[in-house]
């Protein structure tokens, strides 16, 4: 009787460490996301991002791809691949699947629920896995020696980007670059809401620099930032010369204009002698938006002076009044930030220098939906107004006038009018953002 009683006993011991072992292999790597407020192009209009999916893509689950040059760490025997904080000298290339809604949430109910304007329920976002397809410089002195052996065609990496582009109504490259005080799983989330949507067009890399996550690391992070700008910039080198891709498009947000500025400019001075013409053929990069842009606007504009212009098509620029974080940042280096005037406003030289960005567009988002919300610094994500702003320019390539905001001559910088709604609805209503350009509104339109 006791040995019965103990072998059922172990039976069931086995049973529970067998469920255990299913529960934790199958936990998300982070399951404490929701997916951003609807974008205004999509409130209660007939607008569907996703009626035309390409085939690869499997909702609710989403393949997001990125590179990092964070050092690997070991999460445990269920999640041996994971990135921590520490810098590495290689870049690791990799996809995460990242999963929308809960298990128990099928994907039509997903959907309708993340084009609501108020959702009866969140939509959570989960990374459930991550997995490293290739490295550059690894195995090299540097980086620039990996990429001069030749295109590799056992690079699976390069081959997932293609097939993915193979799929897509357009072969475009987006990647998302963030700010500092995050982990490495926040840009592959925000890299794929936004993907999502865009209704996932092309393929979308989620750059994850070593950024750590106290405040107190901020100035330790500055100088983190200028040592993965030689990174990106190879990455942006790597991506032109081996994919398929047509146009690569890049959207930072905070310290991650440092990055972007930085190795936009080292391509500049690389290529000195060189035609502009030959120079964007060769590099592909068509739209750069930098949204609350954490960088001296001195610097910014030095870097600008230098050419860095010519790399880019089109490059856009996010202001906000309301950003408290980049007045502290003022305060804390003493010197305006580009993406917000300071709490003294710009001096008639700061002011200059930002009109003497002649190939670019200002916006200040000041007087759009909730972009004082908080500290104003994360309007990107959480204002509708400024998101639909950012995937009308980067889905379908739509000038300032075309989107629906207003020059204001006097400073050089466009803005949100306060019938921004409503010209959004009727530009949802009247035209096909998928098949047709949108027409410029006009001041009677907006009047009526």
């Amino acid at each position: 009787m006791r040995k019965w009683f103990s072998i059922k006993w172990l039976i069931t011991g086995f049973i529970l460490l067998g469920i255990l072992f299913l529960f934790i292999y199958n936990r998300p790597i982070k399951k404490d996301t929701v997916l951003m407020s609807t974008p205004l192009i999509y409130k209660d209009s007939r607008l569907e991002p996703f009626l035309a999916l390409p085939e690869d893509v499997s909702p609710p689950v989403f393949d997001v791809y990125y590179a990092t040059d964070r050092e690997p760490v070991e999460m445990g025997p269920f999640h041996p691949a994971f990135y921590g904080n520490e810098r590495s000298r290689s870049l690791s290339l990799g996809i995460a699947k990242v999963r929308l809604g809960s298990g128990e949430m099928n994907w039509p109910e997903i959907r309708a629920i993340s084009l609501m304007e108020k959702r009866p329920k969140a939509l959570p976002m989960n990374i459930e896995h991550i997995e490293t397809l290739y490295k550059i410089g690894s195995a090299e002195k540097t980086l620039e020696a990996s990429l001069h052996k030749g295109i590799q065609t056992d690079d699976p990496f390069i081959a997932r980007i293609n097939h993915r582009l193979s799929n897509s109504d357009t072969k475009s490259i987006f990647i998302f670059v963030p700010g500092f005080k995050v982990d490495f799983t926040y840009p592959v989330l925000v890299a794929a809401e936004l993907w999502y949507y865009m209704g996932c067009p092309g393929a979308f890399i989620a750059y994850s620099w070593p950024s750590k996550q106290r405040l107190r690391d901020y100035f330790s992070d500055v100088e983190t930032a200028a040592f993965t700008a030689q990174h990106f910039r190879m990455l942006l080198l790597y991506l032109a010369d081996r994919t398929e891709a047509e146009n690569i498009h890049i959207l930072s947000y905070s310290a991650g204009a440092r990055i972007v500025s930085q190795a936009l400019h080292e391509l500049r001075l690389m290529a000195y002698g060189i035609q502009v013409s030959q120079l964007k053929k060769t590099l592909k990069i068509d739209q750069v938006i930098f949204t609350a842009p954490d960088i001296d606007l001195m610097l910014f504009a030095a870097r600008y002076r230098d050419g860095f212009d010519d790399i880019a098509e089109n490059i856009t620029i996010y202001t906000n009044a309301n950003d408290t974080a980049l007045n502290w940042a003022l305060r804390f280096f003493g010197w305006p930030r580009l993406g917000a005037p300071g709490e003294l406003g710009l001096t008639p030289e700061d002011l200059q220098s930002l009109k003497d960005l002649e190939k670019t567009v200002i916006i200040d988002v000041a007087e759009a939906e909730n972009t004082a919300s908080g500290n104003g610094h994360g309007y990107f994500i959480k204002s509708p107004w400024v998101n639909s702003d950012i995937l009308l320019t980067l889905r379908y390539g739509l000038k300032a006038p075309e989107r629906g905001l207003l020059m204001r001559k006097e400073e050089g910088a466009w803005s949100f009018p306060s019938k921004y709604p409503l010209i959004i609805k009727r530009l949802s209503e009247k035209h096909n953002f998928h098949k047709t350009p949108i027409f410029a509104p006009t001041i009677s339109d907006i009047d009526k």
